[in-house]
């Protein structure tokens, strides 16, 4: 098996964008004739969310994180900048969620779990994966 570079997570971004637009339109319209501490933190909250998402994109689309998978494991560039390896012996299971139309991959080792938002197998990347036995059903 190659090395399967995991995909940008495309869904995950538009419904993100989406829960950010729609609270930071609802703060502007409710904060118009109010002065409640409340909904102008929702707002500074989703200009945090817009910069910090906009963050992430960036750098996965310039290469700087990233993840993929191979015969001898899993490698990822997480959040932070920090290169992570975790070989295959200590990989249980992977997994494939949809929770919202989101995919979510759960990667299970021996210490402890891995989620990836951001990052997604295609089908045709699901499918070799389920038939060398990887990919839990």
């Amino acid at each position: 098996m190659r090395e399967l570079r995991l995909q940008i997570n495309v869904t995950f971004y538009a419904t993100v964008a989406i829960i950010v637009m729609s609270l930071l339109t609802i703060s502007l319209f409710v904060t118009k004739g109010h002065d409640d501490t409340l909904l102008k933190s929702a707002m500074l909250l989703s200009f945090i969310l817009i910069g910090a998402i906009n963050l992430n994109l960036v750098m996965t689309l310039s290469g700087k994180r990233q993840a993929s998978m191979c015969n001898n494991g899993l490698y990822y560039i997480s959040t932070l900048g920090r290169r992570v390896y975790i070989p295959v012996e200590g990989i249980t299971n992977i997994r494939v969620q949809k929770l919202f139309g989101i995919k979510i991959t759960k990667v299970s080792t021996t210490d402890g779990s891995v989620h990836f938002l951001t990052m997604q197998f295609s089908s045709t990347q699901e499918n070799k994966l389920r038939k060398f036995g990887y990919l839990a059903q």
